[in-house]
Formats: C-alpha cells, structure tokens, sequence
C-alpha cells in the first residue's frame, strides 16, 4: 500500500451548532489542531480537507502514515573535563547517565569536549496517539457557553451524538465526549435514509454527500448557495441587497441548500427600505431584492434545508412569518413619526449616557457646544451646526431604532425629514456616524463633517478624560476607531487638531476630567495617524516616524511631507547625510552638558573646513515648500563629511569645543525642520 494514499477521516455529529462564526469559532481550529499535532504522521504532499455544517464538524487528512518514523534524540552532557577525573566518573556524568538510563561507558565522548547521549526512540502509531489528539484539539475550539446533556457531566457546546474516526478503511478505536468510534454516520435529517456506513475514510466525503444528502464542507456550499442566489436574482431582474455576515450564517444554517423565492404586500414598501432589508436579514435570514436603481422589490430569496416536493408550502409558511415582522416595522414607523422628532430629545434626559458623563441630553449639549466651534472652520453656520447636533441622536429613543440599533443615523435622516428638517441637517444626521469603519466613505458635506467631528470628539474627550483608555485588545467605547475617523477627517479637510481638542475639551467644564486629557489624546491620535499612513497609505515606517518627530509638524501637512522625504529619501547620496545627521545626534546627547545654547558661533575659531559648512548651511533657504527645503540639506553632504573627516568637535580648548557644540545644534535645528532625519539612517 503506498504510504502517500492513506486517510484520515474524523467527524463529530452534534445537535445543531451555533450558526455565528460556524467556520472560525468550531472548524478550523478543530481541524488545523489534528493536522497540526500529526505532523509527525504526514507524508510529503498530504492534505487536509476541513469540513463543518449545523450537525457535523471534522476534517479529511489524505497523505497520512500509520506509524511515526523513529526519531534519533540526543542529549548533551557535561564537558569531559567534567566528567571525569584521573579517568573515572565524576558524580555529575554518573548522574547523567542514569538520567539517560544507561552506563557511563555507552556514552558518546565528541571532538567538541562534551559527553553524548543517543537514543533511538520508537515511532508511535496512530491509533495510540489519536484520542488524545481529538480531545486536544476540542480544547481548541471557542465555545461562549457550555451545555451539559443527559445524564452526563460532559460539557460541550451543543449535545453529541456520534464519533466517526477511520484510517482507511479500519476504525481506530478511542473516545471523545463520551463516545467510542465506530464507521457510520446520519445523514441529511430530512433527505438521508438515516445511517450511512463509510467504507473508507477517503470515500467519507464523497458517501456524505451522495448517500447522506450533506455538502459537507463549508466553502463548497456557500459557493453553492451564492451561485444559487445571483442565479435567481438575475432570472427575477433584480439584484442582492448585500448584508454583512449573511451569507456565511446562511451556509452555516443548512447542510442540503436549495433557493427559493418570496413576496410580501407591496404596501410594506412605504417603511423605509433600510427597516424591511434589516428586518429580512436580521430575523429572518433572508435576502432582499433591489432594482438596478437600489430600489427595494416586494420579492426575496430563502435558503431552505431541503428539496421539497411541494416547494409552495414553505414559501407559504415563510411569507406568513415575513408578514408579521414587515408589520412589526411598519407600526414603529408609523408610531415613530407621529411624535416630532425634536420632541424626542427631551426624552433623553432620562436616558444615562455615563455616570460621570450624565445623561445623553447633556451629551447633546456637549454636542452642540463643540460643533458650533467647529463649524466656522469650515465655514458653517454656527447656529446651523448647533441646530443639526440637538436633533443628532434624537433617533436613539425611538421605537425603530430600539428594535433594530444598527438603523441609528438612517432613521434620524427620515424622521427628520418627515418634521419639515431640511435635506442638509437630515443627512448630516445620518452622516455623522461616517466613517462607521476602516476604508469607509466620509461625510459628505460641510455640514455632515462639522457634526461628524464633534460626535467622535464629544466620545474621544469624555471617555478618555475620564480614564477609560483602550488597553491591549481592549476598546469598549471604540476610540482607537473614532480617532482614526477624526485623522481621516482632518487629512481631507485640512484642519489643526490641537485646535479642535481644545473646542472639544471646553465642552466638558464641571465633569473633571484629567488635566492632562488633551495633551494625551493628540498623542494617541497621532499614533492613530502613524498606522494609518503605513497601513492604508503605504509609507515606509522610517519616513512616518521622521515626520512625525519633528516638533513643527502639522497633521493638515503630513501627508505632503511623507511623500516629499519618500522621494527624497531614495536619492542617491542621502544615506551619509543622514548617517552625519546620526553622528551629531550622538554627539550632542552624548555632551549635553557642555552645549551652551545661548552663545554665538564665532567665526574667528573656525577651521576652513567650519568655513565651508557654515557657508553652505546659511544657504539654504526655508520657502515653506518641503522639496525645495530638503534638496538644499543635500548640499551638506560634503562640507559636512569633510568637516568630520578632519576636525575634532571635543577640542581641548574649551571656547573651540563650545563653538563646534553650538554649531552642531544650529545642523541639528535645519536637518530636523520638517522631519527627524535619524530615523531615515
């Protein structure tokens, strides 16, 4: 038989398993624990093969061997001078072969000065080490809670029934959660005769399949599902409304998926479309339809577990149930809409934002506070930005928006508009959350960014002030993700961030916050644009931090200045610049004490070689534009490698020394104008 054509095949069969993550939570880490502990087991070219649906989770390994190879160990012992004396053992080599369970004679004595020990150690076989192997690739699993069945006291996430383990065709006997191995399995609850019994461990996938009615593995039946769904969407001549996350919890839901089409009452299509699509993903795991325009059709797409042979009467059942949740939504539309949405915000009062906060009606007002001396920056009505920050989170408080929070912002836009507010101030109310993510579109309008500012401030000032800092993995109120808007908001915008921490921290008097709130926080935000100009716009570290170190940097600038010192950085000759510029760092950290800030270079103690670089130093000249500025720094480069090649900055002479010191700081002072040219060494 040849070793490469083995099989492994292991399958757990459950209750129905937790839909949310199915794949990332249960199977992967399953399988890749079993691969990753029989490596010793795996022949060149094997494979693993994942697989996981509601009821069964496990994986196929092809290319396995039954047995270990042997494994040569050797263990290093003490230095021959050690170990004996005057030709007979020391206690330390007599201990360290009976460590080895040997004489001290069968050890081995090497050209390198030491004793050795070398043993064969006996390959293991597969079926000795495989129930441990299954139980510790369990521990790997994420399981939030635990459950206990029967009259068990085994915990696990859902209840099991049934251990499959095969090599070949051979069971390898062992047990895991209470169950013993064996060669069969259920199939398909609804579709399967029942019990499939597996003849080999390499024909698992394929018996599952044909006779239990089970796509086992999950990429192949969310290709199928999303195959299945554009296929009729494109039949209908409509189109998929995507929602986050669906189609995965939908492949995580069935084991046998066949598509089907439904419809509701058009009269459903007055609530806004956001409500429905929402309330058909969310409840019922369905998938809305739009027109080519985005427009909401009255039809979806279900996924069900099975064939039916009268199809009607699922479609039937599951257009009952849509009907009530449509209802549900439309009520709380309707009895939304009959209060004012201004009226809404008093309501918040009563609403805690923090308990060192207050509520969220004094959050509006902190709201208020800071958009309006925002708004002047980019030239907004104050009044009209104070206006649009009451009505910003009226919409919490309302029905809709209880029932369904991911709608916040999108159902203030239509309640808005629905008490007579201007299309400007409901979309800022809806734009205000923008950008909700990394690589999200930004608020699209003067007014939409005003307010969108002051909300991610308002959140990063107060929960920061009040010592709620991220930490680790750890960022409950999202401030790493607010701050990061804020960056992207300002790059575009051109605005001074120290500016507006300033507006914002005013808008806290009498909460006592930390002194030291605004100071912190620009650093953290600058840390905030620091990954953000790595990560998404591509600066090497090296040019980000020089950028960054330098004390006149401005957040408006940044970016101009990165791509400046990134074409700058790669011309040719830069590099002893910047090495000359490491040596002067050095050396005025290294003699701090003797640098005298307040003289004058004096003249009369150069050198020619003093002469020549100051000449070129009071050359250069600062027009704002950072190319020009940093090419001008290449004309150092000589002067100032002549100088270090002959002449000694610690002179005896204290009043030469003084002089060379402070001419050093005047270099250090132009090299660091616009960026700290040591990081670029």
């Amino acid at each position: 038989m040849s070793l490469t054509n083995n099989s492994l095949v292991i399958e757990i069969l459950s209750e129905e398993l937790p839909p949310i993550k199915l794949e990332t939570n249960i199977g992967n880490p399953f399988s890749e624990s079993i691969y990753s502990q029989l490596s010793g087991f795996l022949a060149a070219g094997s494979e693993l093969k994942t697989f996981i649906t509601p009821r069964r989770f496990g994986c196929v390994i092809t290319g396995i061997n039954f047995e270990q190879a042997d494994q040569q160990l050797t263990r290093k012992g003490p230095a021959l001078a050690t170990g004996l004396k005057d030709g007979a053992p020391t206690p330390a080599l007599l201990g360290f072969a009976k460590s080895c369970q040997t004489e001290w004679q069968n050890l081995e004595q090497r050209d390198d000065g030491y004793f050795y020990f070398t043993t064969t150690v006996k390959g293991k076989t597969l079926d000795v080490v495989i129930q441990d192997v299954i139980n510790a690739a369990l521990k790997k699993i994420y399981i939030a809670k635990s459950m206990h069945w029967g009259d068990s006291d085994t915990l696990f996430v859902r209840p099991v029934h049934n251990l499959l383990v095969m090599f070949n065709n051979q069971v390898l006997e062992c047990s895991a959660l209470d169950l013993s191995s064996n060669n069969s399995t259920l199939g398909h609850r609804f579709m399967s005769a029942g019990q499939v019994t597996i003849n080999d461990a390499s024909s698992y996938l394929q018996q599952i399949t044909s006779e239990g009615k089970v796509i086992p593995e999950f990429n192949a039946r969310k290709e199928l599902i999303e195959q299945g769904l554009n296929a009729k969407a494109v039949e209908l001549g409509l189109k998929i409304s995507p929602i986050d996350g669906l189609l995965d919890e939908v492949t995580a839901l069935v084991e046998w998926p066949e598509i089907l089409v439904g419809s509701f009452d058009e009269k459903f299509l007055q609530v806004p479309q956001e409500c429905l699509i929402l309330s058909m993903a969310k409840n019922q795991k369905y998938f809305a339809l739009v027109d080519q325009n985005n427009k909401l059709s009255n039809k979806f797409l279900f996924v069900t577990n099975l064939i039916s042979q009268n199809p009607q009467v699922i479609i039937n059942g599951n257009q009952k149930v849509l009907t009530a949740r449509l209802a549900d939504a439309e009520f709380f539309y309707e009895f939304d809409k009959r209060t004012p949405f201004k009226d809404f915000v008093a309501k918040m009062g009563n609403v805690v934002y923090h308990n060192k906060l207050g509520s969220q009606l004094e959050r509006v007002q902190r709201l208020q506070q800071i958009a309006s001396g925002i708004a002047p920056l980019l030239s907004v009505d104050s009044e009209l930005a104070k206006h649009t920050a009451y009505l910003l989170k009226a919409d919490l408080v309302t029905e809709m928006v209880g029932e369904f929070p991911e709608l916040q912002g999108v159902m203030g836009n239509y309640y808005a508009l629905a008490s007579g507010e201007s299309s400007e101030v409901a979309n800022a109310i809806e734009k205000h959350y923008y950008p909700r993510f990394s690589g999200d579109e930004l608020p699209d309008s003067p007014l939409s960014t005003v307010v969108s500012l002051a909300d991610k401030l308002e959140t990063l000032v107060g929960i920061w002030g009040i010592g709620l800092i991220p930490t680790g993995d750890k960022d409950p109120y999202a401030l790493r993700r607010a701050a990061l808007g804020v960056v992207r908001i300002l790059l575009s915008n051109n605005l001074d961030v120290k500016q507006i921490l300033a507006i914002s921290y005013q808008a806290f008097a009498g909460k006592n916050l930390a002194e030291n709130t605004v100071t912190e926080l620009y650093q953290f935000i600058m840390q905030r644009l620091a990954n953000y100009l790595t990560s998404v716009e591509g600066y090497s570290t090296n040019v980000v931090n020089a950028v960054l170190a330098s004390p006149q940097v401005e957040l408006v600038q940044v970016i101009g200045t990165c791509q400046s010192f990134t074409r700058w950085a790669a011309g040719a000759g830069n590099q002893e610049l910047f090495d000359a510029n490491k040596r002067i760092e050095n050396i005025l950290k290294k003699n701090e004490s003797e640098l005298d800030l307040s003289i004058e270079l004096n003249s009369q103690l150069f050198t020619s070689y003093e002469t020549n670089l100051v000449h070129a130093l009071n050359s250069i000249v600062d027009d704002g534009v950072v190319d020009n500025y940093l090419e001008q720094l290449s004309q150092l480069a000589l002067p100032l490698t002549e100088f270090f090649a002959n002449v000694m900055v610690m002179d005896d002479n204290i009043a030469i020394r003084k002089n060379r010191l402070k001419l050093l700081a005047v270099l250090a002072e132009k090299f660091n104008r616009y960026g700290r040219l040591a990081e670029l060494a």
